[in-house]
């Protein structure tokens, strides 16, 4: 998994040989220590500075190409002591489970448009069952499960659609045969991206702030000094009161096998615990 532990921010500022100024602010990360992601800042600038002194052009970053920069709350381990994921903080101060190797999928629905609706309503006029977006999407996921025999898949209903999580095996989300099973089940091509060039599948396990009205955070990870950090705590403490009156997902049902793999077990533990699965409190 992708996540770092230090990140450290360094600016300079440089003109190419057109007379174009361009000023620089590059984070950069490292999992030993908080100096050595100043070190690699540094350098970035430096080299950065160099190639616009030499009128190169410079590099432009897009989603998942890089890690993302969120606060490390626990890890998640099992019995045997084996991280199996890492409890992080998103852009928006929900928490997020990356899991190594248990794969969740998300499955976003479609908004209804005029013709949809349109169609559903001629169907009801004329006696004719009308199966929900729900529905269709559940029962598709059960066709792939019985063109895959032995796998087991829990089907969560979420705010904006569903999630699944394959219970019995280990997946690398680095691979291609991975990346295909999200495909064939129909998830997010974006959250596709970010398992490939993360490392890791991730689930949001707390609701978005403002389904619940706590609204965005006034600060991001890495905070810039200590009284953003202190403006976000005090956001945080809100936020969680306010989203506890809310869940993110409701299991649906089980498909196939019922075994859980161990590794995979504190996954779906603090899965299910986190995110209210088995409550009635309103999705967010």
């Amino acid at each position: 998994m992708k996540i770092p532990r230090y990140w450290a921010q360094e600016s300079g500022s440089a003109q190419d040989p057109r007379g174009k100024w361009f000023k620089l602010a590059i984070w950069r990360w490292s999992d030993a220590s908080q100096d050595d992601a100043v070190l690699s800042a540094q350098a970035r600038v430096r080299e950065l500075v160099e190639r616009i002194k030499a009128g190169q052009t410079l590099d432009r970053y897009s989603y998942g190409e890089r890690p993302l920069r969120e606060e490390i709350i626990q890890g998640v381990s099992g019995d045997s002591g084996k991280e199996a994921g890492i409890l992080t903080r998103n852009a928006y101060g929900a928490t997020v489970l990356n899991a190594s190797n248990a794969m969740f999928v998300d499955i976003d629905f479609k908004e209804q448009g005029a013709l949809s609706s349109l169609s559903a309503q001629v169907q009801k006029l004329r006696g004719q069952a009308v199966p929900s977006e729900e529905d269709r999407t559940v029962a598709a996921i059960e066709q792939w499960a019985a063109r895959n025999p032995g796998l087991g898949v829990r089907v969560y209903r979420t705010f904006g659609g569903l999630r699944c999580l394959m219970t019995n095996e280990l997946f690398e989300p680095t691979q291609e045969s991975s990346l295909a099973i999200l495909r064939e089940l129909k998830s997010d091509p974006l959250y596709i991206t970010l398992c490939r060039d993360q490392g890791c599948f991730r689930a949001r396990l707390s609701p978005k702030p403002w389904r619940c009205g706590a609204g965005k955070p006034p600060s991001k990870y890495p905070w810039q000094d200590f009284n953003a950090e202190m403006r976000f705590r005090a956001w945080d403490e809100k936020y969680r009161a306010t989203s506890a009156k809310f869940a993110v997902c409701r299991l649906i049902k089980q498909i196939g096998s019922p075994e859980v793999h161990p590794d995979i077990q504190p996954i779906l533990s603090t899965h299910d615990q986190m995110s209210c699965v088995e409550s009635d409190l309103t999705l967010a």
